[in-house]
């Protein structure tokens, strides 16, 4: 036997003690067994959590596909709810006017005309003609601007001698293309109206070289008298008169900004007798506060009277009231854009179309001459001295003129 269990036999705290430390070092190695057992079960437990949190993100991303999907197909549902509302049967389409209608119709078959009528002898094709639609406007007494002079080509526009202000346009052209209304700046240089822009000479005839060359606009080329409305207004107010065949439907006051094509407008439309339409055209903005001509019976006058004078059921004039008076701006056969005119403004426009086909018809059975009629006020052509139309041989350009009190005026003014 040992020294300490000796002692411990003889001493019983000693004995008691031993115990002690011999069940604490038995109970120490129970909780490092816990401890570690915990240790393994708390690994365990992360990896179970990590995987769920795995799950969880993989359900996450698989629910946001399948939001995308349900927003995608809503989207597509939608689409299709709205097309197959834009939808209507045809018969019900074709059973009321469309101004629309006619126009779209109109624009698809000039190409068709174009190849049947290569001299322009009908009247739709001499439409687009500016220096034409002048001299026929003077001819029944509707002021024209004053052309300051013409050049076949671009390179020959000379501005050398012009006034402080002018416009340089192209005979034929859409959308504001090839007009540029100038301001004199000083040392050969000219500013647009709306102050836009600089030109120099050279730059005025290498813009028209180049509209000519992506076909744009057609020769020749003529400074104008550059109008004024007021001082309030540095760009006139353009009014357009839709008109089919001497009845106007709308006008159009179209207020500028910016001069251009896609430049800053707005507009308001007004019956013929001058009272509000409202929102004609969905998306473009109207004010109400653009004045009503003050000219507006005699705008609807020169109007109506030079609709019937073309010779076709439908024309736009366009025209600028200046202090001088009523001036005929341009007339265009086909205005431009999508012309998605409200459902009852474009039924009552369709109805007038539809009627102008008959009246002109029935007019041409009582001898009206077929297509453009001049009237009988001296009008020489604007052209230059080398155009087709100073040519002594008989064709599209010479006028026919015959006096306005038989067929270019009112029935109850003839």
């Amino acid at each position: 036997m040992t020294l300490r269990r000796r002692l411990a036999g003889a001493i019983p705290q000693l004995a008691w003690r031993d115990a002690a430390l011999a069940r604490q070092q038995e109970e120490l190695l129970v909780r490092r067994q816990e401890v570690k057992d915990a240790g393994a079960r708390s690994a365990a437990h992360e990896e179970t959590i990590s995987a769920q949190a795995a799950q969880i993100e993989e359900l996450t991303a698989q629910e946001g596909a399948r939001s995308a999907q349900l927003e995608e197909t809503r989207a597509e549902l939608d689409a299709v709810q709205r097309h197959a509302a834009s939808l209507v049967d045809v018969d019900d389409y074709l059973a009321e006017p469309s101004f629309r209608r006619q126009l779209l119709t109109l624009r698809r078959t000039t190409s068709e005309l174009r190849e049947l009528d290569p001299h322009y002898r009908h009247p739709l094709r001499q439409i687009p003609f500016k220096l034409r639609n002048y001299r026929l406007a003077a001819s029944h007494g509707i002021a024209v601007p004053t052309v300051y002079g013409t050049w076949k080509e671009p390179e020959q526009i000379d501005l050398d001698g012009l006034p402080e202000a002018f416009v340089v346009k192209s005979d034929g052209g859409a959308a504001s293309r090839g007009v540029l209304p100038l301001l004199a700046q000083g040392q050969g240089r000219w500013r647009t109206a709306d102050g836009a822009r600089d030109y120099t000479a050279d730059e005025v005839r290498e813009q028209m070289r180049d509209l000519l060359t992506r076909r744009k606009v057609m020769r020749p080329f003529f400074a104008e008298e550059f109008l004024v409305q007021d001082e309030a207004v540095p760009i006139p107010d353009d009014i357009k008169v839709y008109a089919c065949y001497g009845e106007a439907q709308q006008v159009l006051v179209r207020r500028v900004s910016e001069h251009g094509a896609g430049g800053a407008h707005v507009r308001r439309y007004l019956r013929p007798d001058g009272s509000d339409l409202g929102q004609v055209v969905a998306g473009v903005p109207v004010d109400e506060t653009i004045p009503v001509p003050a000219r507006l019976p005699e705008i609807i006058e020169v109007a109506e009277h030079l609709s019937r004078a073309m010779g076709v059921p439908f024309v736009r004039v366009d025209v600028y009231d200046t202090p001088g008076g009523i001036v005929l701006g341009e007339i265009t056969r086909a205005p431009g854009g999508e012309q998605r005119i409200r459902a009852d403004q474009d039924q009552v426009m369709g109805r007038a179309w539809e009627r102008a086909v008959y009246r002109l018809d029935m007019d041409l059975l009582a001898g009206r001459p077929a297509g453009v009629l001049h009237g009988s006020h001296e009008a020489p052509s604007l052209y230059h001295e080398s155009h087709v139309s100073r040519s002594a041989r008989p064709g599209s350009w010479a006028p026919t003129v015959v006096g306005c009190d038989r067929w270019c005026r009112p029935a109850g003014r003839r």
